[in-house]
Formats: structure tokens, sequence, C-alpha cells
């Protein structure tokens, strides 16, 4: 028999809020560093994207359940080649965004 909505009976998914609480406490750290922290501009960039990958980590693991618990080379691969494609779109944007083409 498959639970239903009114089946009061589950526990309630303490897992989740935590998760949750524990990303938004890193996205406000990460707000914090970066308004009230004077720190050199390349040391709050590596503080933030470090800041980042624990919070994707995090998301995938326990909200999504993406865990591959049998095929750890399958979440290795997965979670560096979406660590590569961010690296890669926030580059482009950053060099895009900073371009100095010159034309008036």
């Amino acid at each position: 028999m498959q639970p239903t909505d009114e089946d009061s009976s589950l526990p309630f998914p303490w897992r989740y809020v935590s998760a949750f609480l524990i990303c938004v406490a890193l996205t406000g750290l990460a707000i914090l560093i970066a308004n009230e922290l004077h720190m050199p501009h390349a040391v709050t960039v590596v503080i933030i994207l470090g800041m980042a990958l624990v919070q994707v980590i995090l998301q995938l693991t326990l909200l999504l359940h993406a865990s591959f618990k049998d095929e750890r080379w399958v979440r290795l691969a997965a979670l560096l080649g979406g660590t590569f494609i961010a690296v890669v779109v926030v580059s482009f944007t950053y060099l895009v965004m900073t371009f100095q083409s010159g034309v008036s």
C-alpha cells in the first residue's frame, strides 16, 4: 500500500529542513563575506566558490537523492562534470561582462 498525503504516521522529514537551513546559512555567509569583510577580490571569489560547491553537494545528496551508493565513480564523474560546466559558465560570463571592446 502506498502512503497517502493524509497518512500522519510518516515521520517529519527533518533531513530536508536541516539541508535547507544549511543552504540558507551558506548563502547568508557568502553575502556576509562579500559585503562586510574586506578581503582581496581573488580570496573572496575562492571562498564563495568553495561554499557554492559545498551547497551543490548538499543539495544533490540530501535534497535530490543523487547518492549513487553502488557506483562511486559515477558520482565523482557527475560532480566533476557539473563543476567543469559551472566553472566554464562563470568564467565566460565574467569574461563577457568585463570585456572592453573599444568600439564606440
